[in-house]
């Protein structure tokens, strides 16, 4: 992403077209640890954590499961010297961008047979709730509410008083 502060990030969103520089990839989001770290799973399956700067915070958001590109140029340093921190979140990718990159070259294997079954489950899922769900849900009938006079009632009432 090209320029800095808070101001650019709504532009650089926008992209549609996006290619990976020298020294990024493209991770997922595994945990969210608090504040600004998060933990972050490569394309050969490590975990490591990753800083989500500032500048983000309030304007973008991201979850579990959510796909991140991160600049890991000094990831190697970073474990050699003990810190735990090693890549810095550089651009969030939004479902769009996703489903570009999935069609591209640079979208890693290992991400592609996570999203195919996230998919297929999402929609077995929704099948189950559409066939279990019922207007009762195991619930006991509502008893009728005394302290309010329907005017339905009133008006059937009236109806067959004048019928007979």
């Amino acid at each position: 992403m090209k320029g800095g502060g808070r101001k650019n990030l709504k532009r650089a969103i926008e992209e549609d077209n996006f290619t990976l520089e020298q020294g990024q990839s493209i991770m997922q989001v595994v945990d969210l640890r608090g504040s600004n770290l998060i933990q972050v799973m490569d394309a050969k399956g490590e975990n490591s954590l990753a800083i989500f700067p500032a500048k983000f915070q309030k304007s973008m958001w991201i979850k579990r499961g959510n796909f991140v590109v991160v600049d890991e140029s000094g990831r190697e340093e970073a474990v050699e010297s003990g810190r735990k921190v090693g890549c810095v979140v550089t651009k969030v990718l939004y479902f769009e961008q996703v489903r570009v990159l999935q069609k591209s070259a640079e979208w890693p294997e290992i991400f592609k047979s996570i999203a195919v079954e996230s998919s297929k489950q999402d929609l077995v899922s929704q099948i189950k709730e559409d066939e279990d769900s019922s207007d009762d849900d195991g619930l006991p009938p509502l008893e009728a509410n005394t302290n309010r006079v329907n005017p339905f009632q009133m008006e059937t009432e009236s109806d067959s008083d004048t019928g007979s």
